[in-house]
């Protein structure tokens, strides 16, 4: 590139990186004579006057932290040299890698990673102390050095641009990446150093991952995600990473700042911890049983059970396996770790929930109910019962719909899509087997195989998929059969998706989160339920005699 001076002073010698904001270059300080990093602001933002004065406010303020893992700001100012005014920023040079560059060579071990957030933490927490708010903290803006220092770079830019987009606009504005925005950004609503805290943890999900937490077809995508969706735990896309490493990033990623972390010094505390943490102690209890139900209810306190004491009714009840229950009233529970806490129970999952919950997804599924009962009452296909098969999909959708949106797709929109297949021109008989129409056929075969799969395996818009598999596949099938007596085909087609869908969304139901199998897990030899006794000991003495079985 050509050099050329800005404010008679930098001598811009390199280009290192473009973003939405601007161009940042490896610059020489000619008065002072050291290399130092220039970023000059795009053209749009150097036409607004009121964002020059709120840039140069807060980079006046970001030269005022002075912290080793903050890039040092050491001027600001504006270059007429081409007839407009051309705002800049000169910070530290910082020799080495951005994370973005990093993790183009794939997820980070974990001890790197955690030491890397640590040090981002320990820079956001100096600047939360000054009440300066980072707002796009993300991998293009935290660089690494050779000797594993990290840089935090960018203060102050994204805080002017937001306030001089409210001004202007009279409303809150999204500033940042979308892949790292806290809902409080998208929304438009007031900010504070928990929104960086937010942004952290997608920086550590994807220095973990590989991937930031949510992803997307577009920004509007990712950010609709944000606001409404839960991420997949790390350790599901990495099981090796403790259930510790999961805890921080769930807190961290809560939809409201008042869940999150107070401030940084405590998120890192609870991170610089996490990959050491023990598993939860097992629960001293065993597994609920129909012959113990007494086994479901609260834990007993701690120490030595008292004797056994005859009562009114125990003369009447039958003595069955008697000399075990004596054993287990005199058996005591082994001491509890000091200030230790019961261990909860795992929550089972109740596959049969009804959710109330409107979305896009279910208001498709509500729309191919309806169609298939129009369809029913119509003679659009006069064979094989199929408007008999038509009003069961209508019936059988809405009252899916209250279980799963998916599965309601999956079944309402069949007949609908067969309706429209037998009734349309691309057919053999019309159109013979010309080239480009079996191609075509051939296409849309594959192209429902794409759809089918993804909707059998997103949990949330899997809907949408299942849609776009009934129309190609019903048209390429229609296209290659070409014959309404084998609408038996389409009647296997439809029992065997929905069978399909039904038993993977029965699978996630069922399924245990990552928190729950970290409390149920126990030692080996430990029962399913979260009970696990001492070897050699009765079942019932760890629940101090409330676990008896009948042997008989």
């Amino acid at each position: 590139m050509e050099h050329r001076m800005l404010g008679q002073r930098y001598e811009l010698v390199e280009q290192l990186g473009h973003g939405g904001m601007g161009t940042v270059y490896r610059a020489v300080d000619h008065r002072l004579r050291r290399t130092v990093a220039v970023k000059t602001l795009s053209a749009e933002l150097a036409m607004q006057p009121e964002f020059l004065t709120r840039f140069q406010r807060e980079a006046h303020a970001a030269a005022a932290l002075n912290h080793p893992g903050v890039a040092t700001v050491h001027d600001v100012g504006e270059d007429a040299g081409g007839g407009a005014a051309e705002p800049y920023l000169v910070m530290e040079y910082v020799a080495g890698r951005t994370l973005s560059q990093v993790l183009r060579d794939g997820p980070l071990a974990v001890a790197q990673a955690v030491d890397i957030t640590g040090q981002v933490l320990a820079a956001l927490d100096h600047s939360h102390r000054h009440a300066i708010v980072h707002r796009d903290i993300k991998p293009a803006n935290v660089m690494l050095t050779a000797s594993g220092a990290v840089k935090v770079v960018d203060f102050g830019i994204a805080k002017a641009l937001s306030e001089v987009a409210t001004r202007l606009t009279g409303t809150g504005v999204a500033v940042g990446t979308p892949a790292y925005l806290a809902p409080e950004q998208i929304n438009g609503a007031a900010t504070d150093h928990r929104t960086d805290l937010y942004a952290v943890g997608c920086l550590l999900y994807e220095l973990l991952t590989g991937r930031p937490p949510y992803t997307g077809d577009s920004p509007f995508s990712v950010m609709h995600q944000h606001l409404a969706a839960e991420p997949v735990p790390p350790s599901r896309l990495r099981p090796e990473l403790p259930p510790a490493v999961d805890a921080v990033i769930a807190r961290a990623l809560h939809k409201r700042r008042e869940d999150r972390f107070a401030d940084a010094a405590t998120m890192r505390t609870a991170l610089t911890a996490a990959p050491h943490a023990a598993p939860a102690p097992p629960a001293l209890a065993p597994t609920p049983t129909a012959l113990d139900p007494a086994a479901a209810g609260p834990a007993p306190a701690v120490g030595p059970a008292p004797l056994a004491q005859p009562t009114p009714d125990a003369a009447s009840a039958p003595a069955v396996d008697s000399a075990p229950a004596v054993d287990s009233a005199r058996a005591v529970a082994p001491p509890a770790p000091a200030g230790s806490a019961p261990s909860p129970r795992p929550v089972r999952r109740r596959p049969a929930r009804v959710v109330f919950r409107p979305t896009a997804e279910g208001a498709v599924a509500l729309l191919g109910c309806l169609l298939c009962l129009v369809i029913s009452r119509t003679d659009m296909i006069e064979v094989g019962q199929f408007s008999r098969v038509a009003l069961l999909a209508a019936v059988a959708g809405s009252v899916l719909l209250l279980w799963s949106a998916r599965l309601a797709c999956a079944v309402a929109w069949g007949p609908v899509a067969e309706a429209v297949a037998v009734w349309s021109e691309l057919a053999r008989a019309n159109i013979g087997w010309e080239t480009h129409y079996v191609i075509i056929a051939l296409v849309l075969g594959v192209v429902s195989a794409l759809c089918l799969a993804a909707g059998y395996k997103d949990e949330h818009t899997g809907g949408f998929a299942l849609i776009a598999f009934w129309f190609t596949s019903l048209a390429a099938l229609w296209f290659f059969l070409d014959d309404l007596r084998k609408i038996g085909v389409f009647y296997v087609l439809l029992l065997a998706v929905t069978l399909a869908i039904a038993a993977q969304v029965l699978k996630t139901r069922t399924r245990p989160t990552p928190s729950e199998r970290g409390d149920a897990a126990g030692p080996p030899g430990a029962e399913p339920g979260g009970g696990a006794t001492p070897a050699g000991a009765p079942a019932a003495a760890a629940s101090g005699g409330r676990g008896r079985r009948r042997t008989g």
